[in-house]
């Protein structure tokens, strides 16, 4: 596989998770902090944000279990 996702499928499922884990942790509080401000338009941009990490961290995990059949 080649990519610019390529270093980020060859990481450790832990470590892998810990830092999807973080970052969404992050975004999610900072979508909570713009949403009591009333800033719609960056709370459904952190929202997209979240669901990409979780996309490319899931991607990255089956990729790894299919790496090792």
């Amino acid at each position: 596989m080649e990519g610019p996702l390529e270093k980020i499928y060859n990481l450790p499922v832990a470590i892998l998770l810990a830092v999807g884990f973080s970052l969404s942790a992050f975004l999610f509080y900072s979508m909570l902090k713009y949403a009591e401000n009333g800033n719609l338009v960056i709370v459904i941009l952190l929202a997209v944000a979240i669901s990409i990490i979780a996309f490319v961290v899931a991607q990255a995990i089956k990729f790894q279990r299919y790496k090792d059949l």
